[in-house]
């Protein structure tokens, strides 16, 4: 009877410690999907021919949510959409690159240029986590892949994959800024201890 009841409490404590990561990975999926709801709800996804206007030679897209939308989007630290088609990924953007920002989302590094802007647009995401997958599969983006970001008021712009390196950690010449409009998508190689950069370049819309 002894052995019985001990065997009963591991497998209990065996279940409770299999629930965890199960509970983290639903809740996380759970947030992204609020988080994403949250932005596209209000029409960034939803982009009729007659609703877009081509901006900057072809270069970014636009859609004009009202007052009231703009309002709501000013909640929060969610900035926009990122989308890699070729990784089947896409997921919320939001503001910093804290525990608490990358458990929810890719975070852009302050300091670096914004969506569609002059100079290094730097983003920085987990190579998965109890949350979600997140930059997992980065190392399997390609030269020519395409990187799609859609802000809060609807404006889309295209970057192109070109270069994937690993670099050191403290490697901070990542965040460079140039006065081309490019890309860095950063994510940690090797158990954390290097990490792996994907460099792209603007890319006009077609």
């Amino acid at each position: 009877m002894k052995y019985k009841i001990i065997s009963i409490i591991c497998m209990a404590a065996g279940l409770a410690l299999l629930s965890v990561p199960l509970f983290f990975s639903l809740y996380g999926g759970m947030r992204n999907r609020e988080l994403m709801e949250e932005v596209e709800k209000f029409g960034l996804e939803d982009m009729n021919a007659e609703e877009k206007v081509q901006e900057d030679k072809g270069q970014a897209w636009q859609t004009y949510p009202d007052e009231t939308e703009k309002a709501v989007y000013q909640e929060g630290d969610v900035i926009g959409i990122i989308e890699i088609e070729a990784l089947n990924l896409k997921y919320p953007v939001v503001e910093g690159v804290g525990s608490g920002q990358l458990d929810i989302g890719i975070g852009h590094i302050p300091d670096t240029a914004g969506f569609g802007e002059e100079g290094n647009c730097v983003l920085a995401g987990h190579r998965g986590s109890r949350y979600g997958t997140y930059f997992k599969y980065l190392n399997r983006i390609n030269a020519g892949d395409e990187i799609r970001l859609t802000d809060k008021e609807g404006n889309v712009y295209f970057y192109e994959a070109v270069d994937m390196k690993v670099v050191d950690p403290y490697e901070n010449s990542v965040k460079d800024q140039g006065t081309e409009k490019a890309l860095t998508l950063l994510t940690c190689e090797n158990s954390g201890t290097m990490r792996l950069i994907v460099t792209c370049v603007w890319k006009e819309a077609e």
